[in-house]
């Protein structure tokens, strides 16, 4: 999902899925993914990447060729995202690095009532500290970090 405004991913059976069940990208603002069941996906069940300006001054004189610089005053990051009450299970098949949720670049997402086992990495992951806002309450992430040992079932 791009360019969204309420997007609502709900009661959805994503199986034997290649790459990530679900992926925002860019400008999102107030998605819902909810009560959805996820299993035997290649990548993350579910994703958010956001990005940020080119500048690397106030005034631009300094740039770099791909929006990864330090100004998100742009607005271009899923912001206000609501992941909650999905069941997951059996992913990261053939990426490693997978999450039930990961997250790059966004701001203010709650993770609420989720249920997470059998993943090879942190079921959480959250990239970085871009915005701020977020809340992780009630959920359950169990069975995960199973191919690595180099953090808990949340990572950040």
């Amino acid at each position: 999902l791009q360019g969204t405004q309420g997007a609502t991913v709900a009661e959805c059976h994503l199986t034997n899925l290649d790459g990530t069940g679900v992926f925002l990208s860019g400008y999102n603002r107030d998605a819902t993914i909810s009560g959805n069941e996820v299993s035997f996906v290649g990548d993350n069940a579910f994703a958010a990447w956001g990005s940020t300006g080119e500048c690397l001054n106030a005034n631009c004189t300094a740039k770099l060729p791909f929006p990864v610089g330090p100004d998100g005053r742009g607005g271009e990051q899923p912001r206000r995202t609501r992941i909650s009450h999905n069941l997951v299970r059996e992913i990261g098949l053939f990426q490693k690095q997978s999450s039930m949720w990961f997250q790059a670049v966004t701001a203010q997402t709650t993770l609420f009532g989720n249920v997470h086992f059998n993943g090879p990495r942190a079921g959480i992951n959250f990239n970085d500290g871009f915005g701020g806002g977020d809340v992780i309450e009630r959920n359950l992430l169990t069975n995960t970090v199973r191919e690595s040992g180099d953090h808990g079932p949340f990572n950040s």
